[in-house]
């Protein structure tokens, strides 16, 4: 056999192209340092180097979306989303040389956290450009503010002095003023007004220039007080009017108000303009002119004369009213059939008494008659031991009636008497009024004029001395003896009666006190004492004082308020609708205070 495993080697080692295989690859930068494959190298650059462009175009798209982000932070103010922003610029370029999906992911995160700290930034904004309009609003408005300044002090100025003047500070002052006013009107006015003719009839300028200043003192006073008075009458007059057309217990002052205070106020005006007149006819005399001035002497002789008018015609219509209610109540008073109780008693316990009677009464009228002889006898006893107690404290209630009846008559005596006494005053100052005009025209010379209003101040100062004595008296008896006419039945609200208040009161000193208080008014006096006595007798069954009170009883008590001018007609109530209003417990308070009015004498 031939061996040809030589020639084979020979062979394959003399063809080039089978020796090719054999050979190692060259690398590839050889390759690319050829010049008949740059083609090929060039392909294969674009294609490694594809994902890198993408990433490095998402890499800039998010770089450009957290730059805007952060700008727009920045532009707000707020550091924290700008710092957030700075923050992502590393982070972008970090994440350049990552892949596409760490590329994608990262490339959320910042957009989330760009958002998060864009709406913080949000958040933080939103108070700062509240704060900024409401310091714009504030601007603008204060020049409205400053407009309205000067109306807003005027109107707590006026709100004050409403409070002050509108509430009792007003009255009291009225009532403080009143007694250096009398003392003024009824002893210093005729005295100077005396001592000046006698100084100008025997040619005294010292005497006359005395009494100019005495006189513009008092005047001083007078015009004060009458101001005072005026301005009350309008405030009652203005209340009046606010409250005229209401209904019950509580609207019938009003009423009167608007009727009687435009009058009042007609006459307190009258008497300013005579006391301005006198002011300045006493400085006239203070500046040397010892005559006056004739003019202002006529003045306040023509208020004199119209003030005086005004307040006689009001008593003389005061006196007539009071005179037919005084004679409307002699016709119902009567005298008692039955003893009054003890020392005027307390009215609550009759009624409780008489309540136990009546049910006693009703109990043992309930029970079956008897058939054994001895109990038909015990239950007929005992019905007449009870009648005989419904009618004994029924006596009692009657004695309370007339009590209050005599009462109120006593005080429209009180009142036609002191209405006399004012009206012959005021006629008598009407007279010395016309005697002054006349004696300021050369007219009537001498003593007549101030011996008439010396006249006309003694008839008003005995009854301002009585009016003050009175009320004087009624303060000292309050302090002195308060469980003199402590309050006789239960008050509004209360389910039991309060222990009587000591016989002793205060000291003698203190009491004495409490009488030269003039601006104190008396909270529980005979007054109020009759006037929670008649509401308790003519009050309904729903009422806790009026529960025991027969018919009998209850209807003539009515009648008695209807003449004391409470009754339906004076609170534009039907009768039914009076008689409702009577019966509610809510409104005991309301008509104690009506029935106190009505029972006054001024």
């Amino acid at each position: 056999m031939l061996d040809r495993s030589h020639e084979t080697q020979t062979r394959r080692a003399a063809d080039p192209a089978r020796r090719r295989p054999q050979r190692p690859q060259p690398a590839l930068a050889s390759l690319q340092a050829s010049a008949g494959n740059r083609a090929v190298t060039a392909a294969i650059q674009r294609a490694s180097s594809a994902p890198t462009r993408e990433a490095e175009a998402a890499t800039a798209e998010q770089r450009r979306r957290a730059e805007l982000a952060a700008a727009a932070a920045e532009k707000r103010r707020q550091p924290g989303a700008a710092g957030a922003a700075a923050q992502q610029r590393p982070q972008a370029q970090e994440a350049a040389a990552a892949g596409p999906r760490e590329l994608a992911a990262a490339a959320a995160e910042r957009r989330r956290r760009a958002e998060l700290a864009a709406a913080a930034a949000e958040k933080r904004r939103e108070p700062e450009a509240a704060g900024a309009e409401v310091a714009a609003e504030a601007r603008q408005s204060s020049g409205t503010r400053s407009l309205f300044g000067a109306r807003d002090k005027l109107k707590e100025a006026t709100g004050k002095l409403t409070q002050i003047l509108g509430t009792s500070k007003a009255d009291k002052s009225k009532k403080v003023l009143d007694v250096p006013d009398t003392m003024a009107t009824r002893i210093n006015g005729p005295t100077e007004g005396g001592v000046r003719s006698h100084g100008l009839a025997t040619s005294n300028a010292g005497q006359v220039q005395d009494t100019a200043i005495q006189g513009q003192v008092g005047s001083g006073i007078n015009l004060v007080t009458d101001s005072l008075g005026l301005f009350n009458d309008l405030r009652a007059l203005a209340a009046g009017f606010k409250g005229r057309n209401g209904t019950g217990p509580e609207s019938h002052k009003p009423r009167k108000d608007v009727n009687g205070k435009p009058l009042g106020a007609a006459q307190n005006t009258a008497m300013v303009v005579g006391d301005v007149g006198s002011v300045g006819n006493a400085a006239a005399r203070n500046a040397g002119q010892l005559g006056g001035v004739t003019a202002l002497a006529e003045m306040t002789g023509g208020a004199t004369v119209v003030f005086s008018v005004l307040i006689a015609t009001r008593d003389a219509a005061a006196i007539w009213k009071t005179y037919h209610k005084d004679r409307a109540l002699k016709g119902m008073v009567q005298e008692a059939p039955g003893e009054a109780p003890e020392a005027a008693g307390r009215l609550q316990e009759v009624l409780d008494r008489l309540g136990q009677a009546q049910e006693g009464l009703d109990r043992v009228k309930a029970l079956p008659p008897r058939r054994l002889l001895h109990l038909a006898a015990a239950r007929e006893e005992d019905m007449a031991k009870f009648a005989r107690q419904v009618n004994g404290f029924t006596n009692q209630l009657h004695a309370h009636l007339a009590e209050v009846g005599r009462y109120a008559r006593h005080k429209q005596h009180t009142k036609v008497g002191k209405r006399i006494a004012n009206l012959g005053g005021n006629s008598v100052r009407t007279a010395g009024g016309g005697l002054a005009i006349a004696a300021a025209a050369g007219a009537v010379s001498g003593p007549a004029a101030p011996a008439v209003a010396g006249v006309a101040a003694a008839f008003l100062l005995g009854n301002a001395v009585y009016k003050g004595s009175r009320a004087g008296s009624n303060r000292y008896e309050e302090a002195r003896h308060p469980d003199r006419w402590a309050r006789p039945t239960l008050a509004q609200g209360e389910t039991r009666m309060p222990e009587t208040p000591s016989a002793d009161g205060a000291p003698r000193g203190d009491a004495l006190k409490e009488f030269f208080k003039v601006t104190k008014s008396v909270k529980q006096g005979k007054r109020h004492f009759m006037a929670q006595q008649l509401y308790a007798l003519a009050a309904g069954p729903d009422v806790p004082v009026g529960k025991s009170v027969p018919a009998e009883i209850r209807t003539p008590a009515r009648a008695l308020l209807v003449v004391l001018k409470a009754g339906p007609v004076q609170h534009r109530l039907s009768q039914q609708e009076w008689e409702e209003s009577l019966n509610k417990p809510e409104l005991q308070s309301a008509w104690e205070k009506e029935i106190t009015n009505q029972l006054s004498s001024a």
